[in-house]
């Protein structure tokens, strides 16, 4: 299964476009990271996949094995996670998304008890999410975005603010959503991360210039 951008052309207000024509496929299922020099538009890419931005021309599509097409929910980690942060409390910040669609509050109660205790928030949930570390913030971010199952999770240089053994963690936690079917892309400039991913491709120009891999990765 791959995620497709064909014929993406995208420029902000009065300025000069950032992509023109762009045709990238992206497999997912994996830990793929888009990386570059800052300016190249790693993160407005991200935006569009996301659809936080709508390009100018051409479309962006899931395709499944045999050709189909399927949509996919994707969830988008800032940089800084208290940019992410909306509520009061811990409880309440990861409950929102599961109220905003209308779900059983019995069954957001016990969604939200369980990711809380998968990161070790739960004794924390009546605190501010402004109250906790860097690394415990990341993992906040993260339970507000699974707790409603997205298919794909885009993250944007999510250890900048992190010290090593944070790091560290975070790197294991991608590595088990991996293993579960969530399918990663991953924003950074950091060799190390660059060397854990399973794919690699760096933009330049508007353009994919370069792919490291373990395995396939069609890029055109």
């Amino acid at each position: 299964m791959n995620l497709r951008l064909d014929g993406i052309s995208f420029a902000y207000p009065d300025h000069q476009p950032i992509f023109s024509d762009l045709n990238l496929s992206i497999p997912l299922h994996c830990w793929t990271v888009l990386t570059g020099d800052c300016g190249v538009g790693k993160t407005t890419l991200a935006k569009l996949i996301v659809g936080l931005l709508e390009p100018d021309t051409g479309s962006i599509r899931y395709e499944s094995d045999n050709g189909i097409e399927q949509s996919r929910e994707v969830g988008y980690l800032f940089q800084n996670p208290d940019d992410q942060f909306m509520h009061f409390n811990i409880e309440r910040e990861v409950a929102f998304n599961l109220e905003n669609r209308g779900i059983y509050p019995t069954i957001i109660r016990q969604a939200v008890q369980r990711i809380l205790h998968n990161y070790g928030l739960w004794s924390r949930r009546e605190n501010s999410p402004h109250d906790l570390s860097g690394g415990e913030k990341q993992k906040l971010a993260l339970a507000d975005w699974l707790v409603s199952q997205p298919q794909i999770l885009i993250l944007d240089e999510p250890t900048a603010f992190l010290d090593i053994p944070s790091r560290f963690e975070m790197y294991q936690n991608i590595r088990k959503l991996i293993s579960d079917r969530l399918s990663i892309i991953w924003i950074t400039q950091d060799d190390y991360e660059i060397a854990l991913a399973d794919h690699v491709i760096e933009l330049a120009g508007g353009r994919p210039i370069r792919l490291k891999s373990n395995k396939y990765c069609p890029i055109e």
